[in-house]
């Protein structure tokens, strides 16, 4: 595409933020999860970024994009936890 003379690249390329959730098990054995952010062009790169930075050597991740729906489950999850009812991290 071309702008007042410029070449200018598709917005295909712009970073969007992907939440990344662990499974993996402490030191201790125990079962833990972890949630994180990640800014990436797309899934693969989220995915290969997610891997590289895993809490644990043995884990389990699944990533996908952010969006609002995920809050409500955060809250509740967040709850739980100081409730004693869910899993600390």
């Amino acid at each position: 595409m071309h702008c007042a003379g410029a070449v200018v690249e598709p917005s295909n390329l712009e970073k969007k933020t992907w939440i990344a959730h662990y499974i993996y098990a402490s030191d201790d054995g125990s079962a833990r999860t972890r949630t994180r952010k990640i800014q990436a062009t797309d899934y693969d790169t989220a995915l290969q970024f997610a891997a590289n930075d895993s809490p644990a050597e043995e884990f389990v991740v699944s990533v996908y994009p952010e969006s609002d729906e995920q809050y409500l489950g955060l809250v509740r999850g967040a709850a739980m936890r100081m409730s004693g009812q869910g899993d600390d991290d």
